[in-house]
């Protein structure tokens, strides 16, 4: 058993600088004795059109969270679909009772819609990266978060996705080591 566990989850489709940053930070402030990086297998709230196959996904995330104190996970891959964050947390729990869940603040907006969220709420204790230069709780929040000191970062992956399909450049937005497999996949 561990002291404290941060889950970092999402689609990481593709994982980009923003993700890394932003686990860094969340590394950096609250120093968890394991920061788990977990790749959805099955987003319920996503088009499994537009998603790269789990594996891939998975390799991207190694490649890019590789540090020493980053643990890519593929709970997901194992557990039933769709991945309910739910469910990762229940079976982390098993282990870990000090759990932190890392979300973007454009994920805390609509939290309250996520598949059993008042059970997650019980469970872990939510920290909350910023996206947008409100200082103001939504209100659909009705509950207690952490909200991370970070800098707001303006890259997603459906941009990146978006900015291959145009032909642009995503040099700089995505690691150096993923970048020609990201390329091929979303053009």
């Amino acid at each position: 058993m561990f002291a404290m566990l941060m889950l970092f989850g999402g689609s990481f489709n593709p994982p980009h600088i923003g993700h890394r940053i932003i686990a860094e930070i969340a590394y950096d402030e609250f120093k968890p004795d394991r920061f788990l990086i977990v790749p959805s297998k099955n987003p319920p709230h996503k088009s499994i059109d537009f998603i790269a196959n789990f594996d891939k996904r998975y390799s991207w995330c190694e490649m890019v969270f590789f540090e020493h104190y980053f643990e890519v996970s593929d709970i997901e891959n194992k557990l039933p679909s769709p991945s309910y964050t739910i469910r990762t947390i229940e079976y982390l729990s098993n282990f870990d009772k000090n759990i932190y869940l890392l979300i973007g603040e454009d994920s805390l907006k609509n939290f309250h819609k996520w598949y059993k969220w008042e059970e997650i709420l019980k469970k872990v204790k939510l920290v909350v990266y910023p996206r947008y230069f409100e200082e103001k709780k939504p209100d659909s929040v009705d509950f207690e978060y952490v909200k991370l000191e970070s800098p707001i970062v303006e890259i997603s992956s459906t941009d990146i996705r978006q900015r291959i399909k145009k032909g642009k450049t995503v040099k700089g937005l995505v690691d150096d080591k993923i970048i020609k497999e990201v390329l091929k996949e979303f053009s």
